[in-house]
């Protein structure tokens, strides 16, 4: 009996030893040591698969010069031993030079990080916006509203925010600076507590209008709000305005019941159809992308009066896994797309009417082929600001993990041109221009609903 008793003993010792190692096992991997070494053969590593997966750099870096030769500087100035989490705040610097959200060297799971980090130190305790180099404070960390909202950040810790902002807007990810900026807001927390400085205590001197204060907080032991995982109606929503209006709101192109998204679109429509709406907005301004099949037919089956299609050409990297018969591992294809959907025919809820895609600064992926489509074969007006991703985006993206530093590495393997093949280089421009405050989202959706309003009167 005794000896069994010593059994169970040593049994839940050895799972709680096992949990705890799991519970801290992205910050315990940020601490291990690297040699020089093994940090030169992970930038080998990751150059081999960008080899061997991205179908040509110089479609978003300008330079490939250059930064081949920033990349050989990296790697030669690499001489002691360090941290993981010193070699990711050397290496992540590369990420803004991508000028590619499908493209980074991060962490192996942000959300898995917070989540440690919070049941230790903590996270800097305020949601914040970036824009255009400042720092706003926007609600407390997770989103509970704070006084302070719309205050202007001086400085954390005696530290001037403008360095703060250069040192996490260099490791963040993005199309360009406006798109980093707007997921650094979504990151800060976690980029500050990387970057930065792991502390438990902030004094923060912020700014409203004229006058200036300090104040002290303590780590915030909550999730960021973009780390939560949203309900299926806080992701999708719709709402009957006024008798001629309404308003769809898509926040994201996924969801793993897709059958319930699209009846959930089918009785939008059905709606649309009783109630005679004249004008349909659908506010894509925080949609950060995923399949484009959750848009072709859940919303745009409903629009189509003629056939059209996502891209009119295509580059990709012939890769083993996604290979055709007749094609070459290693090659680089560049293709006209010359399939195109074609509309439902009698379709019973067809919309015939007026039809406005919202578009800002998240909107990304297939969010912006979403929009490109809208606007290419005219089936919706494009309002709002421009898109701060790329109109012609990249896709396809692969994963793989550095050998020694475990961290994790995102590189896509096409890259589409969009339908119009116009707008190189640039964003999802707007038809109609009409500025959006990110503090007060409403104020956008209220001026194109009394802009419909005066033309319909």
């Amino acid at each position: 009996m005794i000896i069994k008793r010593l059994i169970l003993v040593l049994l839940c010792v050895f799972a709680s030893m096992a949990n705890s190692t799991l519970a801290s096992e992205h910050t315990q991997n940020l601490q291990n040591m690297l040699t020089p070494a093994q940090m030169k053969e992970d930038i080998n590593a990751w150059q081999e698969f960008v080899n061997n997966t991205h179908p040509d750099l110089s479609i978003r870096i300008k330079n490939t010069t250059a930064f081949e030769h920033s990349l050989t500087a990296f790697e030669q100035s690499i001489t002691k031993p360090m941290r993981v989490n010193d070699f990711l705040s050397q290496f992540a610097q590369f990420n803004s030079q991508f000028n590619d959200a499908h493209m980074l060297v991060f962490t192996r799971s942000q959300k898995g990080l917070a989540k440690e980090v919070i049941k230790k130190e903590g996270l800097f305790p305020f949601e914040v916006t970036v824009n255009k180099g400042k720092v706003y404070l926007a609600s407390l960390l997770g989103g509970s509203e704070s006084p302070y909202a719309q205050s202007e950040l001086i400085s954390i810790n005696d530290q001037p925010i403008n360095a703060i902002y250069n040192t996490l807007i260099t490791r963040m990810y993005g199309d360009t600076v406006k798109h980093r900026e707007r997921l650094l807001s979504d990151k800060f927390a976690l980029f500050y507590w990387l970057f930065v400085n792991k502390t438990e205590h902030f004094k923060l001197e912020i700014k409203e209008g004229k006058s200036s204060q300090v104040i002290e907080m303590q780590a915030a032991k909550v999730l960021p709000k973009s780390f939560n995982s949203k309900t299926f109606e806080q992701t999708f929503k719709f709402e009957i305005l006024n008798q001629q209006q309404a308003l769809l709101t898509i926040d994201e192109f996924w969801w793993q019941d897709k059958t319930r998204f699209y009846s959930f679109t089918e009785n939008v429509f059905k709606q649309l159809k009783e109630k005679q709406i004249q004008h349909l907005i659908i506010d894509v301004r925080n949609n950060g992308g995923g399949d484009d099949d959750m848009w072709k037919q859940g919303i745009v089956k409903y629009i189509a009066n003629k056939p059209y299609q996502h891209t009119s050409k295509y580059t990709k990297k012939i890769i083993a896994k996604y290979m055709d018969e007749g094609e070459t591992e290693g090659e680089v294809v560049t293709k006209v797309f010359d399939r195109f959907e074609q509309p439902v025919k009698d379709e019973p809820l067809k919309f015939n009417g007026k039809v406005s895609v919202v578009v800002g600064g998240y909107t990304y992926s297939s969010a912006i082929l979403f929009a490109n489509t809208m606007q290419d074969f005219g089936f919706a007006e494009i309002v709002g600001e421009e898109s701060a991703g790329y109109s012609w985006q990249t896709g396809g993206i692969q994963f793989f993990t550095l050998p020694h530093s475990k961290l994790k590495a995102v590189t896509p393997r096409f890259y589409l041109v969009r339908p119009s093949g116009s707008q190189k280089g640039l964003p999802v421009t707007p038809d109609k221009e009409l500025k959006d405050d990110v503090l007060k989202p409403q104020q956008l959706i209220d001026k194109i609903v009394d802009e419909f309003n005066t033309l319909a009167n």
